[in-house]
């Protein structure tokens, strides 16, 4: 199979993917095509809808105000593209495709990948576009008036023959898009490790023309691409999620919602700050009327309390020591309340055994205050807002502590209360990636909220639903949705339309 064949069999419309140019008073075809060529590499060939187009931007390059590389630059820090190659994917994600999709090329090693990531935490999303376009590799590669386009179909000099493949799996075939492949880095094993990544060849190019079979060309070619399927083990029934790599595995968004108590709160508003801490502190329960802090949450809506204080009455509480201590291995303990209180999972096996210790000399309200009473509380809480989930980067924090973060946060419906051994053992020990950090078997609402509300469009509620998948015989409730009251119509019709039969709706504290 010629290298002509494997290019186009993965997208290239040529082998060097037809660069497109304009100049200053050239012809308006000419423009409509490095405009069109333009959308279509910076966003991932996912056209923008005509309300989703940057029209001043291309009123500015149709005027000869500013060049192709400046129209690129709008392109890739417009909300478009930040919302889908930004914010709704993983960091490693994120940088792999900003290099594809300005520099025409994959990464060329993990330290490359690292210094974007960093430069994003350091100095944001916009700087490290700048840096991509502003470099002298960008200028020698497109200049001021060609629209950015893959460079390694054709092998170019001085890069290693690993890009072809590494560009395979980030392309994969013509018709598909940026956003379908999903949130998760399709290059991190390969780059991590130093390795070269196998071709996953598209089903299409697998008979040439005569109908010749072309596994056996000596190529490293590995298998059929095939459709995504979300395989389940409850009879095939699937759910349209959004492509979010946070609610993917049960995270609201990104940047987290903050429940902060202010001045002048309104009784409701009060309440949601209740129900937002008990959320958090208790892991995701539904907790019975007695096993409620009743006098601490009168002293809180009082203003007796603060909600630091009303955070470690909970955490002190006769309910969340039956749940979190009496009945959990000591690691699991500990673990959890960095989750609780301080919204991250552990650094190191050193944090870890430090709390161990303190739990044993000093006892159990020692250890809790020591968080509580910890000045990282105080800098990213201090004394009026609810503890969340820390998952955006953080100066002096690993990347492996965001995939910790994750295996401790399980899924949006599930509870801290379902497991009692150690979710990070290995991980801290051996300081490794934690083990099943990367699925998720839970289905969640395509918008979801992180915490209940007094408004009923924002509430939330889980759906059971008894599906009857094509050519099954199962017949058990076999899916769960957590839903926002706003998109509950939507979901209803959703669960209409594939047969399914609604078990029970109710609401989630």
């Amino acid at each position: 199979m010629s290298s002509q064949s494997a290019a186009l069999s993965f997208g290239a419309t040529t082998l060097l993917d037809a660069p497109a140019s304009y100049k200053p008073g050239a012809d308006e075809t000419s423009l409509n095509l490095v405009i069109s060529a333009s959308y279509r590499h910076v966003f991932g060939n996912t056209m923008p809808m005509e309300s989703e187009r940057l029209d001043s931007a291309e009123s500015q390059l149709r005027n000869g105000t500013i060049s192709v590389r400046d129209f690129v630059r709008c392109l890739a820090k417009s909300p478009f593209y930040r919302a889908r190659f930004y914010e709704a994917v993983a960091p490693h994600r994120s940088v792999e495709l900003a290099i594809k999709h300005l520099l025409g090329r994959p990464p060329i090693d993990e330290a490359e990948v690292s210094t974007h990531v960093a430069k994003m935490a350091n100095e944001g999303f916009e700087a490290d576009v700048d840096a991509l376009i502003d470099s002298d590799e960008y200028a020698s590669a497109f200049g001021e008036h060609t629209a950015p386009h893959i460079r390694s179909w054709n092998s170019p000099e001085g890069a290693a023959q690993s890009s072809f493949n590494r560009i395979a799996a980030l392309e994969q075939n013509f018709a598909g898009s940026d956003i379908a492949m999903g949130s998760r880095s399709q290059l991190l094993t390969s780059l991590a490790m130093g390795q070269p990544i196998t071709i996953r060849l598209p089903a299409h190019a697998y008979l040439t023309q005569s109908g010749r079979s072309l596994s056996g060309s000596g190529m490293s070619i590995r298998g059929a691409f095939a459709p995504v399927r979300r395989s389940s083990s409850d009879g095939g029934d699937s759910t349209s999620l959004r492509g979010d790599l946070y609610v993917g595995f049960g995270l609201g968004q990104r940047s987290q919602e903050v429940f902060q108590r202010c001045q002048g709160d309104t009784a409701d508003q009060i309440q949601a700050l209740i129900r937002a801490t008990y959320r958090q502190v208790m892991g995701n329960p539904h907790l019975m009327e007695s096993e409620r802090v009743l006098t601490s949450e009168s002293k809180f809506i009082e203003g007796y309390l603060s909600t630091r204080e009303f955070v470690r009455s909970i955490a002190c509480s006769h309910e969340y020591r039956r749940r979190f201590f009496e009945t959990n291995a000591p690691y699991r303990f500990v673990e959890l309340n960095f989750k609780h209180l301080l919204g991250r999972a552990p650094n190191s096996q050193a944090e870890v055994s430090e709390h161990i210790r303190l739990l044993a000399e000093n006892g159990y309200e020692a250890d809790i205050s020591s968080y509580l009473d910890s000045t990282e509380y105080q800098t990213y809480f201090g004394e009026d807002t609810v503890p969340f989930p820390r998952i955006q980067t953080e100066n002096g924090r690993d990347q492996i502590g965001f995939n910790r973060h994750l295996s401790l946060v399980a899924g949006y419906s599930s509870s801290d209360t379902i497991q009692n051994s150690s979710s990070l053992v290995n991980s801290l020990a051996a300081k490794a990636l934690p083990a099943g950090w990367s699925n998720t078997t839970v289905r969640i609402n395509r918008s979801s909220v992180f915490s209940g509300s007094v408004d009923p469009t924002t509430k939330r509620y889980r759906i059971v639903v008894q599906a009857q998948p094509a050519g099954g015989r199962q017949r058990t409730p076999n899916a769960s949705y957590l839903v926002s009251g706003k998109d509950m119509t939507t979901q209803l019709g959703y669960i209409h339309r594939r047969g399914g039969r609604i078990v029970s709706i109710t609401e989630v504290a």
